[in-house]
């Protein structure tokens, strides 16, 4: 598997291109968030730190933060609730974390 590359406010507000540690706390709720929301769309019994071994789910991560973040006070107003890309990434790993997951603990992948 790849190196482990999480998400964290310090790679997230570079890719934001922001200068200063004034919405830290912010960021770290909209990637808790994010996390979760992907978690919720392929299976909750698998652990955080697995999805966060895919460069795709990382990727995810960082396309729901960009589009929340940017986007904060306008999600209302919003004709689409996520980015295209965000399904994209989320359908492709669907079913690749539940394979290798099951996989790796001798089971046959579960139904979210």
């Amino acid at each position: 598997m790849a190196e482990l590359k999480k998400v964290t406010v310090s790679n997230m507000q570079e890719y934001l291109n922001l200068d200063s540690d004034m919405d830290a706390e912010i960021l770290q709720d909209l990637i808790d968030m994010a996390q979760e929301d992907i978690r919720n769309a392929v299976d909750l019994n698998i652990p955080l730190e697995f999805y966060q071994q895919y460069p795709v789910f990382n990727q995810a991560v960082r396309t729901m933060v960009d589009f929340t973040y940017y986007n904060r006070g306008e999600l209302g107003e919003q004709k689409i609730g996520y980015p295209p890309s965000y399904h994209y990434m989320v359908n492709g790993i669907r079913w690749r974390v539940r394979r290798e997951f099951a996989n790796e603990n001798g089971n046959t992948p579960t139904k979210p």
